[in-house]
């Protein structure tokens, strides 16, 4: 990475994250220049690209100041892969969600329609990764996000495979905070565990339909699986407050509506 990319990755992420309020006035090029060891040209390349990603608006004499979160660009890679978990919102985590609505189910039909043997392997393996390595763990992460791209990239269209870099890196966020949630909320191992087997069936599903190249259900297979992501999100951004139920003693804890989310 350059030195004008580490100097606007670091300014952004701190922006992103909330360190760096909206509404805030950035130090001058020189201080900027100072705390990250780089020349001011280099500073003032950085602070072009979190212009053009709608972080930051420079004005002469004025300074560098960082503009609301309404104006960023959140279809930017850059913008979404410096989003903590803490900072990721329940609503954008729903609108997340409502996109891939949009889209997977679709994509799916087309993978099944018209996806190449190596295309529709590579989902494969990825259902195959995410069985074998350990629940949850980083690679689970790296595993689930791979299978929905690999899903997106059969479809055969570029714009829809476009659309997998774009929102890749918030997947694995999303999917994070949603799966550690529902964990927090299942104390029983046995819960947790049929949890986690539903929802790699429901996976398999999208992928056999695949395989057996039947477009209609690969579209209802993505569609199931997807209403069930959006229930596992609303039960992981609800926490304890809402919805609680309780368990064999007696005591109450959060769940989902009637049964564990996979």
């Amino acid at each position: 990475m350059s030195v004008h990319g580490q100097v606007a990755h670091e300014i952004g992420r701190k922006i992103v994250s909330g360190a760096i309020p909206e509404g805030a006035f950035l130090p001058r090029e020189a201080e900027l220049a100072e705390r990250y060891r780089a020349s001011r040209q280099a500073v003032r390349e950085a602070l072009k690209v979190l212009a053009a990603k709608g972080l930051v608006t420079s004005r002469r004499r004025a300074g560098t100041h960082v503009l609301p979160k309404s104006h960023w660009n959140l279809l930017d890679p850059d913008v979404i892969a410096w989003f903590p978990p803490g900072a990721v919102t329940a609503g954008f985590l729903r609108d997340l969600v409502e996109v891939r609505r949009a889209i997977e189910p679709m994509a799916a039909g087309f993978a099944a329609q018209r996806g190449s043997e190596e295309s529709i392997a590579a989902i494969g393996e990825a259902l195959e990764m995410m069985r074998a390595v350990e629940k949850p763990s980083d690679a689970f992460f790296v595993a689930d996000v791979a299978f929905h791209d690999a899903v997106l990239s059969a479809s055969g269209n570029v714009i829809i495979d476009r659309l997998s870099q774009i929102i890749g890196p918030l997947l694995r966020t999303s999917f994070e905070l949603h799966f550690h949630g529902v964990i927090d909320a299942l104390a029983n191992p046995n819960e947790i565990r049929v949890a986690v087997d539903t929802s790699l069936d429901r996976h398999a599903a999208v992928y056999q339909a695949i395989r057996e190249r039947d477009p209609a259900r690969a579209r209802a297979a993505t569609e199931a699986l997807l209403t069930q992501i959006s229930a596992e999100v609303d039960f992981a951004v609800r926490g304890t407050g809402t919805g609680k139920r309780r368990d064999s003693q007696g005591s109450t804890r959060a769940g989902p509506p009637g049964r564990p989310p996979p």
